[in-house]
């Protein structure tokens, strides 16, 4: 993969985009290169800077480039993660911790981590309970997630971005495009658009529970960590926030169903959001004597 010169130094590599790209011809990579972080996209083979949306096409050199002129391997190959650990949440499993895409955790029903989605999940959810719990590992999207925090952070001064898990319901058909390159209202569809066209999370799993579509008794929802920021009352008419009172160049941060007491928060910016869990649930079945 070839990509134009640069002032500052790229934190991945030529051969390291080329693994990536063998990986997933489809596939999307994150870097940083100084204080900009870029999207490089394998499938568009463009790559774009992620603050100033600005973008170029990118080329990839023949494989003998690489390769030596030598016959390509037949085998296999699995690229283990060379990104620090300290980098990602503590409880995340070391072992599955890929470079490219995501692995699937199942949590412990023992751990911490369970019992505190189990009481999220369990406040509104009576007559409800979890069949399995499974965390989200996915590098890059963790990667852009911390990024784009940083950048709401400086916007606002160094205050610290308001964060929250909250629930979002969906088709069981949208669970691989969430997992490996996040919410995306355009593409995983909207099931209203009252408060803006944006993706809807919900501080209540009841609510998100009306929009888990599945074939089966078992369904699923996930759990998202989502930089809600500052908010402002939602309107159907929104692409996106509407901008501060006397600052026509800074925008609120996401919209809301009701400013006194918000339970649905509308967000544009997908980078803003990362799906960190998949829940799977279903009705306690009650046996009757006869």
């Amino acid at each position: 993969m070839k990509m134009q010169p640069k002032h500052c130094a790229a934190t991945i590599s030529s051969p390291e985009l080329e693994a990536a790209f063998l990986a997933d011809h489809r596939g999307v990579v994150f870097f940083q290169a100084g204080t900009q972080l870029y999207e490089l996209n394998f499938q568009e083979m463009v790559q774009r800077n992620m603050y100033y949306q600005t973008q170029r096409k990118v080329c990839r050199w023949p494989k003998l480039v690489f390769f030596g002129g030598g016959r390509e391997s037949t085998q296999s190959h699995s690229f283990e993660s060379s990104l620090p650990f300290h980098l990602f949440p503590s409880s995340w499993d070391p072992s599955a911790l890929p470079d490219i895409g995501y692995k699937l955790v199942e949590i412990s029903s023992s751990s911490e981590e369970y019992h505190e989605i189990k009481e999220l999940f369990e406040k509104t959810m009576e007559g409800y309970i979890i069949y399995r719990l499974q965390r989200i590992q996915n590098p890059s999207l963790w990667q852009v997630f911390q990024w784009q925090r940083d950048q709401m952070k400086k916007l606002n001064g160094g205050k610290e971005v308001d964060e929250t898990l909250l629930f979002h319901g969906t088709s069981t058909s949208h669970l691989h495009d969430i997992c490996g390159q996040n919410f995306d209202w355009r593409i995983c569809g909207t099931h209203g658009t009252l408060y803006g066209k944006g993706s809807y999370f919900a501080r209540d799993a009841s609510y998100s529970h009306r929009y888990c579509q599945s074939d089966t008794r078992i369904k699923t929802m996930f759990i998202a960590r989502v930089l809600v920021g500052d908010y402002v009352q939602g309107n159907a008419s929104y692409l996106r926030p509407p901008s501060r009172p006397n600052q026509s160049n800074r925008f609120y941060d996401s919209c809301v169903d009701n400013l006194q007491n918000p339970f649905i928060f509308v967000i544009f910016e997908k980078y803003q959001i990362y799906p960190a869990y998949i829940i799977e649930y279903e009705q306690v079945s009650h046996c009757v004597v006869m």
